[in-house]
């Protein structure tokens, strides 16, 4: 029987490149070449099928394989990897060696995984990456690339250090702002690196106690952490600020607009007002200011996190998940960035996410490109493509697509998204498709039922 599922094997490479269903149509097709190559043996279509199903490697319904050779060879290609790195990303190194994976016939990022997770039991394959260790976690890895950097690393010097994990995945891990902070140039440092004058720390605590007693609150003015400063110059004021208030002053003080209380003050709501423009004065008087006080400023003006997020796309870029800076601070090249995103868009609607890679994209000065300085790009300054969301969010949820093509609203964009990709107009094919991509984050019943009407009246015309 070995030979018998050998000689399938190499009759489906030869004669189906696509790969091969496991029903009776195919099965007899590899039948009639099999009999006119071994006339003397009898073979069943239910034993072809069978020998499918065991030996291929399905995706999307249609089994592949792969010759011994071609094994050997990407085997020898993950341990030459695993001898430098500790840590791979499907997608990644998919992308990187596509000419390799393409002479050794593997056509897409979810055959390979699906190879790898069947053929080789000596690593660990996860459902993004591989490892080495069952133990690997991509936050520990990028914490390891920094013991070995002197000081702050770009997000672009840290993919040189792990340059098989994604730049997306990398700021994911690099947002966390408990575990590393922007820097005043839009490198990221450690927490751990971060350098405290503790005796400086300790006289501001009475210095705060001090102001509280005489006049109830302690602003800014009355205690200094200017030695702090001076320790740490790659970070913000405001940032190392946070970070001190967190670590040492949040046990004994309440925080309320920059200025300290004792624990357990109450500090009396301001009047709802006009708070919109309340908080639209507050963000505009900002040269920079973090994902957190945004939404702590919003939510002290009773207002939703996306509004928040549309007040600060007002006068500010944001550059990364958890910082944005005052848009005059900024200067896009316009053009070459446009230029950069046509073979992404490709005159149709894209995900935001789609955006995989910024390797041709003009740099920025100071900053590193990834969704979120995209977006705030493509919200205030392309002249080609238009950005589009449900909603101000930090899920990097919407879509793109060029000024040519006119919408009546998001749900329009998502509709003719639906209608542009075939996607059958069926309640859970719809859903599917437009949260997976990143279309939208939440499954509302009412919402998809709306797309789908619409999709069906643009067929219509």
């Amino acid at each position: 029987m070995q030979n018998v599922a050998e000689r399938i094997a190499e009759i489906v490479r030869e004669n189906f490149p696509n790969g091969i269903r496991d029903d009776f149509i195919d099965a007899n097709r590899v039948l009639r070449i099999y009999a006119a190559a071994y006339a003397d043996e009898n073979l069943s279509p239910s034993a072809v099928v069978e020998v499918i199903r065991a030996n291929g490697i399905e995706i999307g319904g249609r089994f592949h394989f792969i010759s011994e050779e071609d094994a050997e060879h990407i085997l020898l290609a993950f341990d030459a990897l695993f001898e430098k790195y500790s840590i791979v990303y499907y997608s990644a190194v998919y992308e990187k060696h596509t000419d390799f994976f393409t002479r050794v016939h593997i056509f897409s990022v979810d055959f390979l995984k699906n190879f790898l997770q069947r053929i080789d039991a000596s690593r660990f394959y996860f459902n993004e990456f591989c490892s080495a260790s069952r133990m690997t976690r991509l936050d520990r890895e990028v914490s390891t690339a920094f013991t070995t950097a002197d000081g702050s690393l770009s997000l672009e010097a840290l993919q040189e250090k792990l340059p098989y994990v994604p730049a997306e995945k990398l700021s994911a891990v690099l947002s966390d702002k408990k575990k590393f902070l922007p820097t005043v140039t839009g490198r990221y440092i450690p927490a751990s690196k971060i350098k405290f004058d503790f005796d400086e720390i300790i006289a501001a605590k009475e210095q705060i106690f001090s102001s509280i007693d005489a006049k109830g609150c302690a602003a800014p003015e009355d205690y200094s952490l200017a030695s702090n400063f001076a320790l740490n110059p790659e970070i913000s004021e405001k940032v190392l600020g946070n970070v001190i208030y967190k670590k040492f002053f949040a046990i004994d003080f309440t925080k309320h607009d920059d200025k300290l209380f004792r624990k357990g003050h109450v500090v009396k709501k301001r009047q709802r007002g006009d708070s919109t423009q309340e908080l639209r004065n507050f963000v505009a008087a900002q040269e920079e200011l973090s994902y957190g006080e945004l939404i702590a400023s919003a939510k002290n003006f009773n207002l939703a996190p996306s509004v928040g997020l549309s007040v600060a796309y007002e006068t500010m870029i944001r550059v990364t998940k958890d910082l944005f800076v005052k848009d005059k601070l900024i200067t896009f090249d316009v053009a070459a960035i446009d230029e950069a995103l046509t073979p992404f868009v490709q005159g149709k609607i894209i995900p935001l996410r789609a955006v995989t890679s910024f390797t041709g994209f003009a740099p920025v000065e100071g900053y590193s490109w990834n969704l979120f300085l995209l977006e705030s790009f493509l919200r205030k300054y392309s002249r080609r493509y238009t950005y589009d969301a449900p909603a101000a969010n930090s899920a990097s949820i919407g879509a793109i697509y060029p000024k040519s093509m006119k919408f009546e609203g998001y749900r329009e964009v998502q509709a003719a998204a639906v209608v542009q990709e075939n996607i059958p107009l069926e309640k859970s094919a719809v859903e599917e498709f437009l949260v997976e991509h990143g279309y939208r984050k939440n499954r509302i019943d009412k919402v998809i039922e709306d797309i789908i009407i619409r999709a069906q009246e643009m067929l219509r015309r």
